[in-house]
């Protein structure tokens, strides 16, 4: 009579291709970016007192980012003090002043126009060995309260593609601390969501476990059809 119970070789085969793929997709906590990431700023609308159309790009490295008052174009012009724009392992690092006061609110002073946002644009966003697949977003008004306590109105973030995430500046209206624009900012962290995605190597090895899985299968159905 044959043995019912899978082959020893079988099992081993299942258990080895279980832990090469359990190996390539985990998903770490952080991945950090490895590559220059292109950041645009885009307003539409002008600015505050200049409704000229803006739209400056920088190439930056993300162990630097942006700050104001660097060499960048967007910091050395476009940033108020205190601004900036900083990468940290699998996240994106802003803060945000209020640059302009409408007489009912405290906004940032970029101004889309045409259905279309101010904006940072961030392009380029890769991990090594990982696939943008979401993001997270969170504020703090930048006097240590959680939360959007110091940033009213919607905070428009979106993943625009696998490299790019978009963050409207014409979406913010800060809280008015009666100090004007010299004391209303915000502070936003996107987390980049990842997947790994497996190199051609592990590919390979997966592939050749399935194939292997199938040729025991195939022995082990015609030996159970052989007579006792």
């Amino acid at each position: 009579m044959s043995d019912p119970r899978p082959p020893r070789s079988l099992s081993r085969l299942l258990c080895g291709t279980v832990l090469v793929m359990s190996a390539v997709f985990a998903v770490p906590a952080q991945a950090a970016l490895d590559n220059p990431v292109t950041i645009r700023l885009i307003a539409p609308g002008g600015s505050s007192g200049d409704a000229t159309p803006i739209a400056v790009s920088d190439s930056v490295d993300p162990a630097t980012g942006i700050v104001a008052g660097d060499a960048s174009g967007i910091g050395s012009v476009f940033m108020l003090p205190g601004e900036s724009i900083q990468f940290a392992d699998n996240s994106i690092l802003l803060r945000v002043a209020g640059g302009a006061d409408t007489g009912t609110a405290l906004v940032t002073g970029y101004f889309g126009q045409g259905g279309e946002h101010a904006r940072y644009e961030f392009d380029g966003l890769v991990a090594p060995g990982r696939e943008i697949v979401g993001i997270d977003v969170f504020a703090f008004d930048g006097f240590g309260n959680a939360g959007f306590s110091g940033v009213t109105g919607g905070v428009g973030v979106s993943l625009a593609g696998p490299h790019s995430v978009l963050f409207n500046l014409d979406d913010l209206v800060f809280v008015d601390r009666g100090n004007g624009t010299g004391n209303a900012f915000g502070e936003f962290r996107i987390d980049l969501l990842t997947r790994a995605v497996p190199e051609p190597a592990a590919w390979v090895w997966i592939l050749a476990g399935f194939v292997g899985v199938g040729g025991i299968v195939r022995s082990g159905r015609r030996a159970r059809a052989q007579p006792c």
